[in-house]
């Protein structure tokens, strides 16, 4: 394409939340946008199964159409927007376009995680561009942060609250003490959580991001499938409770670290100190962690929405007009040169906050520790709230940094205590 074109037309498919978002602010900032780019930009086709749903804009029916063929075959459309979401069809339907030569935006976590390789390879052999800004963060420029400002600099970690709806039922266990049924009815009463919220308070949402996430920073491809994942289903008030008096919040973090040519990838809840800059972040707001060489960066932002991800992909839409105009795709690419393995999970190294069901007997504190003890586990503090004699308590232990494989062998023998009901650990995080 040649600078003397003065037009890009664009194609939607799937226009649900993020697809209607993104025709809505390309709608209200044409104006601003056209004279910043000096090109006519048109929206000239939005397909989506499902037209008799109401959206929060009206689309004329000369722009509607229903297969995505509509759009992949029509050769004036220069760039796709795929917001259908999942594996499949988005994967065929982004692959073919990228080898028709169009230019494709995607907020799609699962497809970048999962097929985001295969894909930038398709996008460099035929010489069109793959966009996914609004796939981690929602509004956050993480993605256009790590590939270019930050692609000289040598990242160390990178971790953060990276799904708005587990951090909005945290916040709310956390400042309401509510448990975490209400905090997830409350979430889905507002829609920030699905009628079936599997994806995202256990773990899957986030670990498709920090797979993204991780793959940019340590320019390696990472299996999502290696990533470990835990979610918050089984946390309790009691537990937040505990974290505040030691100093700690909970949140659901997403943590990716290189330690001597190993990466650590991992999703589970932790105990993050007060003092750090993603404690404060509550509600569906997402925040994101990088340490390098050099630098502390934060980014903060909204973490979904329809406009908040539409403006994500509105930006990878004027980055990829611009290339389009001046001939220049694929000036920013993505180099997977590096190879690091990641380390079996019971290697990793932690502090841990343990929450144990016992019962109120003599010498129950003692048969506890013993365990711990004889596998290697060293504690440094111990709370036994008020209870009854004889029946159950949570009673919350402490420990000093020690091997995954050798905390869990304690608590293995742990929970075959005939006094032990449950146990159960919490990671805890320094904050670097």
């Amino acid at each position: 394409m040649e600078e003397k074109r003065t037009r890009v037309n664009i194609g939607i498919i799937g226009f649900g939340t993020v697809g209607s978002g993104t025709v809505k602010v390309l709608w209200e900032q044409k104006f601003e946008i056209e004279r910043a780019l000096g090109v006519t930009v048109e929206v000239v086709k939005i397909v989506d199964k499902d037209w008799i749903r109401s959206r929060s804009i009206v689309i004329p029916p000369s722009l509607r159409g229903e297969d995505p063929a509509e759009i992949l075959n029509d050769d004036s459309i220069d760039i796709v927007v795929e917001a259908i979401g999942g594996l499949e069809p988005a994967f065929s339907i982004v692959k073919e376009a990228l080898e028709r030569g169009k230019t494709v935006v995607t907020p799609n976590k699962e497809l970048i995680a999962k097929k985001g390789k295969e894909l930038l390879q398709v996008a460099l052999q035929s010489g069109s561009e793959l966009f996914f800004e609004g796939s981690v963060g929602g509004g956050i420029p993480i993605i256009h942060a790590l590939k270019e400002q930050l692609l000289g600099d040598d990242i160390e970690e990178i971790f953060g609250i990276v799904n708005g709806t587990t951090n909005f039922i945290l916040s709310e266990m956390s400042l309401k003490g509510v448990s975490y049924q209400e905090a997830l009815r409350e979430a889905q009463r507002l829609g920030y959580a699905e009628p079936v919220p599997t994806m995202d308070v256990e773990g899957f949402d986030a670990a498709y991001k920090i797979a993204i996430l991780a793959s940019l920073s340590f320019r390696t491809q990472v299996d999502v499938d290696q990533v470990y994942r835990e979610g918050i289903t089984a946390l309790l008030p009691q537990d937040i409770d505990f974290a505040r008096e030691l100093g700690y919040v909970i949140k659901l973090l997403a943590i990716a670290k290189k330690d001597k040519n190993q990466l650590e990838l991992r999703v589970h809840p932790v105990l993050l100190p007060s003092w750090h800059s993603l404690a404060s972040v509550n509600g569906v707001e997402n925040a994101i962690f990088v340490k390098s060489r050099t630098r502390n960066l934060t980014f903060i932002g909204p973490g979904a929405g329809g406009e908040a991800t539409g403006s994500a992909i509105v930006g990878d839409i004027i980055e990829a007009i611009r290339n389009l105009k001046y001939s220049c795709r694929g000036r920013a690419g993505y180099n997977f040169t590096a190879n690091f393995p990641v380390k079996p999970m019971k290697e990793v190294v932690n502090q841990y906050c343990v929450r144990i069901l016992a019962y109120d007997r003599p010498g129950v504190l003692g048969k506890i520790a013993a365990e711990f003890g004889a596998c290697g586990v060293s504690l440094s503090a111990v709370k036994q709230p008020v209870s009854v004699p004889d029946q159950l308590t949570h009673i919350y232990f402490l420990t000093h940094h020690t091997p995954e494989s050798q905390l869990q062998l304690a608590l293995e023998h742990i929970r075959k205590l005939s006094v032990v009901s449950d146990a159960f650990a919490i990671r805890v995080e320094s904050g670097s």
